[in-house]
């Protein structure tokens, strides 16, 4: 009987097993295998090894965008509504099986450390805007400047959720989301 022919999410999914499975590395044999493709198919779809785990960190931050995305938040004033983002935001990396991987290890290719540090810089750049708009509804001090604080809030979510991810057990979750709440409203001085 003829196998069904497998997808390009199919092949991210298998690749982004294999990536948790094998602790952060990609053996292209390994993925092979797994999926009964050859290597020759893999390059088809993503071109190079590079290429495949490209789209998988584009898979992982699009998906981050996209559940802490204005539209999935609660209407209310600035700090209800970010806390709200705090708490997506958290159970996004708690939730996805390539988040430790991530936010605990180097980028297993120098290719990809650019790919992440363009969407860090982007989270970045939103929190910044997104201050802006706390401090024009007079939410925020004026006080607090917003490129600043925004890299911060991004870095300090980001490690912040790296070192919950490494605790054996891991906190529930509302009590992550809430901690980290905390430390961003008070850089915010909310």
């Amino acid at each position: 009987m003829a196998r069904a022919p497998i997808g390009r999410q199919q092949l991210l999914d298998a690749a982004r097993d294999e990536l948790v499975d094998a602790g952060g590395t990609l053996e292209l044999s390994a993925l092979t295998r797994r999926t009964g493709l050859s290597t020759g198919a893999l390059y088809h779809h993503f071109g190079s090894k590079v290429g495949l785990l490209a789209a998988i960190w584009d898979d992982f931050y699009e998906g981050l965008s996209e559940a802490t995305a204005d539209h999935r938040l609660p209407d209310g004033d600035w700090p209800a509504r970010e806390r709200a983002r705090t708490h997506r935001f958290v159970a996004y990396h708690f939730d996805h099986p390539l988040a430790a991987l991530l936010l605990n290890r180097a980028a297993p290719h120098p290719g990809l450390a650019e790919i992440e540090s363009t969407y860090i810089r982007n989270l970045t750049d939103a929190a910044a805007t997104n201050i802006r708009r706390g401090q024009a509804t007079a939410e925020i001090p004026a006080t607090v400047d917003p490129d600043t604080a925004g890299a911060y809030v991004i870095g300090g979510l980001r490690h912040g959720i790296a070192q919950q991810l490494r605790v054996t057990p891991r906190p529930p979750l509302p009590l992550a989301a809430d901690h980290l709440w905390r430390f961003t409203a008070a850089v915010l001085s909310l």
